[in-house]
């Protein structure tokens, strides 16, 4: 019999589990889990703190308990993985207990990171990522007393949260270490519209700002304190600076690591029988040709998918992927396909702006990065054709893409743009 561990139990877990399941019945599907719910998906957080779902909808696969049933698992419930033995297949658990397995799946996610820092433990201090979170902050919305918010990190997670505090009427500031706003993803061009349109909605901008640390108020609120001796004071500060892979449990266990876990196509790690998924590893990334960490939702589900069938004996290979960055908020769509880091000064630039859309796209021999502004509807398609250019730039652009550009009022020098690598 096929013995199966999944350590870790978020999207990629889940899916892994469903997919083994599917393709070997009999399976003894073992999972480990640090949590007593079931997987939720982080990014829903902020749409139930603002009321837009109920909580039962972060939960897309149901309880643990409707899970364990329909899947024909074991769940062990907040029962972290303290180490692992890759050589032999042996997880630890914190009781010293040791199992084997045949196949193991890492899925750990990752962690919202909050640096060390004096007064990061005070009430009203907060971090968003987990399903915790989000009930911590609603309350505290709910409560009406909130009336001024602070957000440290103009990152993806970040920007919701804003969204949260505007909606409620909360006086909201965001400030960040960077000189602009989704500064790994965004041009600098871009990112001035992002601020202008921010600050058309009342929030205020402070960029260039590194939190030191906070304090607490003699009224009760709470202060940031910024290394240049700046500060600012709100009733809650949301601290958004990013998320770290959770594996470091894997020390000396002979898994490869880097910021996570190198997994091959089909999520394998550099040992037999061991995979990862999820938002604790490093898959292909098609454009540089490097195994890099892009923590989002879909490639969760689709690795957790691969290492599944992988584990239950099928061959299965995890496609071309590509940096992409995305957010949706206070009805605003921005997208960033591509490596913004790789753009130089003698690149091609494309610009382009209307009433509807702003884009700007650069390339030197290859496309290298897409920012749009508003264009919700058709940044898959703009998303696919990028990755297509990289798996076979022999081929045509497809006609139902064209139509679909044109048809949502995209210009035809933007489809010639990003249209110059077919031949």
């Amino acid at each position: 019999m096929n013995k199966i561990a999944i350590i870790g139990f978020g999207a990629a877990g889940y899916c892994a589990a469903a997919e083994a399941r599917k393709w070997d019945p009999d399976a003894l599907i073992d999972v480990y889990t640090d949590a007593g719910r079931g997987p939720y998906n982080p990014m829903l957080t902020t749409y139930y703190v603002k009321g837009a779902i109920d909580y039962e909808a972060m939960f897309p696969f149901g309880s643990l308990d409707e899970i364990e049933e329909r899947l024909g698992l074991c769940i062990h419930r907040n029962t972290a993985v303290t180490g692992l033995d890759a050589e032999t297949k042996t997880i630890c658990l914190p009781d010293g207990t040791k199992a084997a397995y045949d196949n193991i799946l890492i899925s750990t996610g990752a962690s919202a990171f909050v640096p060390p820092i004096q007064g990061g433990d005070l009430p009203g201090v907060f971090k968003m990522r987990t399903a915790e979170d989000g009930v911590y902050l609603k309350k505290l919305l709910d409560g009406g007393k909130i009336r001024s918010g602070l957000v440290v990190g103009a990152s993806w997670v970040g920007i919701k949260v804003v969204e949260d505090l505007v909606e409620q009427g909360v006086d909201c500031t965001l400030v960040d270490g960077a000189d602009w706003a989704f500064s790994i993803a965004a041009f600098r061009q871009t990112a001035q519209r992002v601020h202008r349109d921010l600050e058309k909605k009342g929030i205020k901008l402070a960029f260039g700002q590194m939190l030191s640390h906070i304090e607490q108020e003699e009224d009760g609120r709470i202060t940031a304190v910024m290394k240049n001796g700046r500060r600012f004071t709100a009733d809650i500060i949301a601290i958004c600076i990013g998320v770290r892979p959770n594996v470091a449990f894997l020390k000396d266990s002979g898994i490869a690591v880097n910021r996570g876990v190198l997994v091959d196509e089909r999520m394998g790690t550099n040992l037999p029988g061991i995979y990862g998924a999820g938002d604790c590893c490093e898959a292909y990334e098609i454009q540089s040709g490097e195994r890099k960490n892009i923590g989002l939702w879909f490639n969760a589900r689709k690795q957790g998918e691969v290492a599944g069938a992988n584990m239950a004996g099928k061959r299965k290979a995890f496609g071309g992927n590509a940096l992409l960055n995305l957010a949706h908020y206070l009805d605003y769509d921005f997208i960033s396909i591509g490596d913004v880091a790789s753009c130089r000064d003698e690149d091609q630039v494309y610009e382009y702006e209307d009433d509807r859309y702003y884009i700007r796209a650069v390339r030197g021999e290859k496309l290298k990065c897409i920012n749009m502004i508003g264009t919700g509807e058709s940044n898959g398609v703009v998303k696919s054709l990028f990755i297509k250019y990289f798996e076979n730039n022999q081929a045509e652009m497809d006609m139902a893409s064209i139509c679909h550009l044109k048809e949502n009022g995209f210009p035809d020098s933007f489809i010639d743009f990003i249209g110059r690598d077919q031949h």
